[in-house]
């Protein structure tokens, strides 16, 4: 009778143990909502050279640059040193590593840096950082920009 009774209880807690890790939350399923990039940025645009001799790259410009991103309306960049970086307008599209520009005024015969293509980003809620190089890695374009409104 008490082998009885001991197997009746370890199979009780057997069942309420499977029972009970069915209410249990399962973490495998949450995905870290993307944060919504909107807001105007002011910052600055460097553009980097690879060294002609040794290591690292040099930087070849920097000029500060203001952009505004908005989801409805697309992105617009500005800056004054339109000899450097040209003002730039369009799309752009994101996800949680990569954003696309689509710049209305780029053209394949553009000289001068326009905000256009894939770039890599970084954005914290205060911070963005865009960056990208080139094929082969002789240049770096980097746009190190703090939120200043919404």
């Amino acid at each position: 009778m008490k082998r009885k009774l001991t197997n009746v209880m370890a199979v009780g807690a057997l069942l309420i143990g499977v029972l009970s890790t069915g209410c249990l939350k399962n973490n495998d399923n949450d995905v870290t909502p993307l944060a919504e990039l909107t807001g105007n940025f002011k910052g600055s645009f460097y553009k980097l050279k690879k060294k002609t001799s040794g290591t690292g790259f040099d930087t070849a410009k920097k000029i500060p640059v203001t952009l505004r991103l908005k989801a409805d309306s697309g992105y617009t960049l500005r800056t004054d040193s339109t000899q450097v970086h040209k003002n730039s307008n369009g799309n752009f599209a994101y996800d949680y590593s990569a954003i696309r520009f689509t710049d209305k005024t780029y053209t394949d015969t553009s000289k001068s840096n326009h905000l256009v293509g894939i770039y890599a980003y970084y954005y914290n809620g205060t911070i963005l950082q865009i960056a990208r190089g080139s094929q082969p890695d002789t240049t770096r374009w980097i746009y190190d920009l703090r939120k200043t409104a919404n």
